[in-house]
């Protein structure tokens, strides 16, 4: 990302800190983890709840930490609502490929703001730890 938008995605992450999307315990789950860095004492719980048809999942979280942690959780949970397992995984892929090698200008915002994070390495879990609570749902995504 360029110099100018950096005041967009930081505003990006306030917003989803101090309005957090999907920030609640879905009434029917299929799954449910938790994560939590011990260091600073960021936690997110994520929850697998039913997508609008038997094959499709989407995922709402609670926890408490930092403007970072809470806010990928939010993007993470945004980027995943109503999606199959091959979208969750492809969802996951993504991330791993902007959090090693950066967001292209063709990549959505949601991934610029995600790519514009790893310039605080030394934070790198607190952003990290929401999608590593992903990597264990994914394998109980609905099929």
């Amino acid at each position: 990302m360029n110099q100018g938008s950096d005041s967009t995605w930081k505003g990006m992450i306030l917003d989803h800190y101090k309005q957090p999307r999907h920030f609640r315990r879905p009434t029917t789950l299929i799954a449910e983890t938790e994560e939590h860095n011990r260091t600073c004492g960021d936690h997110v719980h994520i929850y697998l709840a039913p997508g609008t048809t038997p094959e499709r999942g989407s995922l709402e979280f609670q926890g408490a930490g930092c403007s970072l942690c809470i806010a990928s959780a939010s993007l993470m949970c945004s980027l995943l609502q109503d999606r199959s397992q091959d979208e969750a995984r492809g969802v996951l892929s993504k991330f791993q490929e902007v959090w090693s090698q950066g967001a292209n200008t063709r990549d959505s915002i949601d991934w610029q703001v995600i790519g514009g994070l790893r310039q605080y390495p030394v934070r790198s879990r607190c952003v990290r730890l929401a999608w590593q609570a992903l990597e264990k749902l994914v394998e109980d995504w609905p099929r």
